[in-house]
């Protein structure tokens, strides 16, 4: 597992955590060691490119996925 983001919603303790796939990384929500949300997923190239930019890919999307938690876009009841 590479990097992991903490933060609280409704009284719980979730992370996102970024995992290595092929070609890239998947951003899971996740409590403790259960996956409930797979929130996105990143490719080489897209975290390549905007590395250049000076932007930090991950940081962003990790943000957009909390994001989508807080407004409900994303539902994290699943278990994966």
């Amino acid at each position: 597992m590479g990097r992991s983001f903490a933060f609280r919603y409704a009284g719980r303790s979730l992370s996102i955590r970024v995992h290595a796939i092929d070609e890239g990384w998947e951003l899971w929500v996740a409590e403790g060691e259960r996956r409930l949300a797979l929130g996105g997923r990143l490719s080489v190239d897209e975290a390549v490119e905007a590395w250049r930019n000076g932007e930090d890919r991950i940081q962003s999307l990790v943000e957009e996925v909390k994001s989508h938690i807080l407004t409900a876009k994303l539902p994290i009841d699943a278990t994966y």
